[in-house]
């Protein structure tokens, strides 16, 4: 099939933006894999589970674009990771180089850590509500899912208190400007990255060639300078490129999961009664709504180093494969009443973290925000509602992420005793 009779998806298109399942639904039909011209470019779109499952545990398919990606993927997919200085993280590469920097990076980024931010993540969610009015309107987005994950993440890097509102307002621009602001972007791109490179300067010439202490970590940013492995150690522009990955990764994904999931339970007020009526069910119901509606649609292109067979096609070496999330979400090979929500189900297996090699390492932070979230949202609100109709609300055009531009809603709020 030449690619002029091929199915088109382009992700700019703002019913796609909106409803990405209405689109996904009719491709699916065609089979788990599924060739369309994407955003202008023949690609294979995996909607299957067990095929994604497949294309992210192989060796023989590469995450590696910079080896790999011709020179339409790269003229269609790759200007902006180019832009944002994201062309060579950690997410884009493949073993040993992937190997490596990952096991770098776990020494600092470990379970102990993210555990232990708990009551301060818990502090900084308390001020944030703290701040909504006693009864009235408030931006969820703007008040509350996107100030949470963005000061965590300044804090974990170590950006001073001072340099946070400059940060936030440039990581903003940075991460959420579309492909028609390149100018704007990059612009945004240079201001963090001139205050990350110098944060990282600073942090190792104070810290010197002190290894790893398991005992006083100070910053992520510090574990990450004094991460070892005998004599392997990152350098600058590997340091740089994590910052920002931590900063894509920490930010907007959990800005999303909290948004989605504040739609998910107030567009039906049934869920949201039966969440207070029982608490303890909050974790399956985050999990359960990172399968319904995945902050992340999709991820970065992946390219088979030689021909393979997935799903039933036969994929050509080099050609390029996207994993679509929100249609994996909903495969109903693998979920029963795949768009129905169903806190608890058996299969609670989503690839919304992602799986194998790639796996997030901020997956449990994400979900430890969002858990904190939403025990002190209930608790110090309690009559939560949409200020405006579901059909009314924007989301955000972008290719990757899934998530509300605005949240409107009605709140009564209680302060704590």
């Amino acid at each position: 099939m030449s690619a002029s009779e091929l199915p088109v998806l382009n992700t700019s298109d703002p019913d796609y933006t909106r409803d990405p399942y209405a689109f996904l639904a009719p491709l699916r039909e065609q089979g788990p894999v599924v060739r369309v011209v994407l955003d202008g470019l023949p690609v294979w779109l995996v909607v299957g589970h067990e095929e994604a499952v497949q294309v992210m545990s192989s060796p023989r398919v590469s995450n590696d674009g910079i080896r790999n990606a011709g020179p339409e993927a790269r003229a269609v997919f790759w200007s902006g990771a180019a832009q944002r200085g994201l062309q060579s993280h950690m997410g884009r590469l493949d073993p040993p180089d992937h190997t490596r920097l990952r096991r770098l990076v776990q020494q600092a980024f470990t379970p102990r850590r993210v555990a232990a931010l708990e009551p301060w993540i818990r502090r900084i969610t308390r001020d944030l509500i703290a701040a909504f009015p006693a009864s009235g309107e408030v931006d969820l987005i703007a008040a509350f899912a996107a100030p949470l994950p963005i000061t965590v993440i300044s804090e974990l890097l170590g950006i001073a208190p001072e340099e946070r509102a400059d940060f936030r307002r440039w990581a903003d621009t940075y991460m959420h400007s579309d492909e028609t602001q390149e100018e704007v972007m990059a612009e945004a791109g240079r201001k963090v990255g001139a205050l990350l490179g110098g944060l990282l300067a600073r942090r190792r010439t104070e810290l010197g060639d002190a290894p790893l202490d398991v005992e006083h970590e100070g910053t992520l940013t510090d574990g990450l300078i004094r991460a070892r492995d005998q004599d392997d150690r990152l350098d600058e522009r590997e340091l740089l490129s994590l910052c920002f990955l931590l900063l894509g990764a920490g930010y907007d994904t959990t800005l999303n999961l909290i948004g989605n999931a504040s739609l998910t339970l107030l567009s039906e007020p049934a869920r949201l009664q039966a969440l207070r009526a029982d608490p303890d069910t909050l974790p399956a119901v985050l999990e359960e709504i990172l399968r319904l509606d995945p902050p992340v649609k999709a991820v970065f292109l992946r390219y088979p180093l030689e021909d393979v067979e997935v799903g039933g096609v036969r994929i050509g070496a080099g050609e390029p494969v996207m994993v679509h999330f929100s249609a994996v979400s909903r495969d109903p090979r693998h979920f029963d009443d795949a768009d129905t929500y169903r806190p608890g189900r058996a299969a609670a297996s989503h690839l919304t973290f992602g799986h194998g090699l790639h796996y997030c390492l901020g997956a449990p932070l994400a979900r430890l925000e969002a858990r904190v979230a939403f025990e002190e949202l209930l608790r110090a609100c309690p009559e939560l509602a949409l200020a405006e109709p579901v059909e009314k609300l924007s989301w955000i055009p972008s290719r990757l992420f899934r998530g509300l531009t605005a949240l409107p809603v009605r709140v009564t709020r209680i302060d704590p005793a």
